[in-house]
């Protein structure tokens, strides 16, 4: 029979502090060891959604310039944050 995460948490909490510490310091070595588990890029996602049939076309890229270029616009007067807290009061 296999435990689920809330049943070994609560198990581990009846065990004495000492136990505790040695359980979260083997768990943390553990991790340390095993290789982080990358996130999806949006190229592999986009395969996958191809492949499932959710998409029937990997559209091209557009390059984003915009950020590149960006500039924030000054304004005078007070934050618009403080403006929008006053007319919800």
């Amino acid at each position: 029979m296999e435990m689920t995460a809330q049943e070994i948490i609560s198990t581990v909490q009846t065990l004495p502090v000492q136990v505790q510490e040695e359980i979260v310091k083997t768990l943390q070595r553990n991790l340390k060891k095993r290789p982080a588990k990358s996130a999806l890029d949006e190229d592999e996602i986009e395969r996958r959604l191809l492949a499932k049939g959710l998409i029937s076309e990997i559209p091209p890229r557009v390059q984003d310039t915009e950020e590149d270029n960006y500039q924030p616009i000054k304004v005078s007067g007070k934050p618009l944050s403080e403006s929008i807290l006053e007319e919800r009061d």
